[in-house]
């Protein structure tokens, strides 16, 4: 019996809290007419995702055209005292420029940045270096699409 209880409030509770989901693509109120994709390879794959997500939204108040310059730069931070790579800081930059009825509306650049530890396998740093630039990548996607829904 308290186990009935518990879960009706709980279900009460989830449905009146006003809940919305909001990495969905209804959310935002504008319409990615065109965009042209320029720089790094693996970030812009993952911004034309999330840009063809917008392309066919048609109950918008705003469409928008886009440019994105993506760059990935990896530097190191540290070394040890016989000159081996300890710590190497990894820096996804988006720049992007916002037109409306070719009018540039805004031009605002996005960037995230982390460090991390060397590996003695290659392949391990290499592949853990490809986890962070779509996690970099993917956090900047949400920053882009917030940006694009609070413009003007």
């Amino acid at each position: 019996m308290l186990k009935k209880i518990i879960l009706i409030i709980l279900l009460f509770l989830q449905f009146s809290c006003g809940y919305k989901i909001a990495n969905n693509s209804s959310y935002y109120e504008f319409q990615i007419l065109s965009y042209e994709l320029t720089g790094e390879k693996k970030i812009n794959n993952i911004l034309d995702k999330n840009f063809k997500r917008f392309k066919d939204y048609k109950n918008s108040s705003s469409v928008y055209k886009l440019k994105s310059n993506s760059k990935m730069i990896k530097s190191i931070t540290s070394k040890d005292s016989s000159e081996n790579v300890l710590t190497y800081k990894l820096e996804v930059i988006i720049e992007l420029e916002i037109s409306e009825d070719n009018n540039l509306i805004s031009e605002i650049t996005f960037n995230e940045k982390t460090d991390y530890n060397n590996t003695t396998s290659k392949f391990e740093l290499k592949q853990y270096e490809d986890i962070l630039l779509q996690d970099l990548t993917n956090q900047l996607v949400d920053q882009i699409n917030n940006h694009l829904g609070n413009v003007k």
